[in-house]
């Protein structure tokens, strides 16, 4: 369904872009830390797995760091992603992955290039391009030389405040990102995440070629 709500939105023609509300991303993690979403979940002993410890993250390892989106925790340690990993999957286990549903968040509300890489000399992104909708016209006046120099920066940055628009994140549509390239040796080598995911995504298919397409998987194999 988030590619559905994703179009829909995208065609009130609200907003320049509409990012979908994904997990384990650069900025909305912080969102959804700050807004009681991620539940206390930590590895056991054995760290394969994880174990609830409540509704709250009280563990300082696991605090996120809003006002960047090259943050210690998430995006330099693989740790930090396999823990919002297993707090969304803790909730779709037990249906209660509606909390993760914060309407609309809108990434340029305090204005243009407001999140940095907190070095001496500052990369700004206002978002990561991990899954958005978009129409062919918004491109149509892009500086294409500044894409090539840096896409996120000229795609969440630049090209929006040229135009006067604004990008949001739509809070029905989940997705899951697995990995930053910085977290995803980390992830592969020392949880089952991306078996995991890869289990719920088939079973997904299966579920709706009986609903919508008299059993033929989608695409067709």
């Amino acid at each position: 369904t988030a590619f559905a709500e994703l179009a829909r939105e995208k065609l009130r023609r609200r907003f320049l872009y509409v990012s979908a509300n994904v997990i384990n991303h650069g900025i909305l993690s912080a969102v959804h830390s700050s807004l009681g979403q991620l539940r206390d979940v930590r590895p056991t002993v054995e760290g394969i797995s994880w174990q609830y410890h409540g509704e709250v993250m009280t563990e300082p390892k696991y605090r996120i760091e809003a006002h960047t989106f090259y943050s210690d925790c998430v995006w330099r340690r693989w740790d930090c992603a396999a823990f919002v990993h297993e707090a969304f999957l803790s909730r779709l286990e037990d249906n209660s992955s509606c909390l993760f549903d914060f309407g609309i968040f809108d990434f340029h509300a305090h204005g243009y290039g407001t999140r940095s890489d907190l070095r001496d000399n500052p990369r700004y992104i206002d978002f990561n391009l991990n899954m958005f909708s978009w129409l062919g016209s918004d491109f149509a006046d892009m500086d294409w030389d500044g894409l090539a120099q840096d896409d996120e920066h000229e795609i969440s940055v630049k090209h929006p405040e040229r135009r006067g628009q604004h990008a949001v994140a739509l809070g029905r549509a989940v997705v899951a990102h697995f990995a930053f390239s910085s977290q995803e040796k980390g992830l592969r080598d020392s949880t089952n995440l991306f078996q995991r995911y890869r289990k719920l995504s088939q079973d997904l298919a299966s579920r709706l070629a009986v609903l919508h397409y008299s059993g033929v998987l989608q695409p067709a194999p």
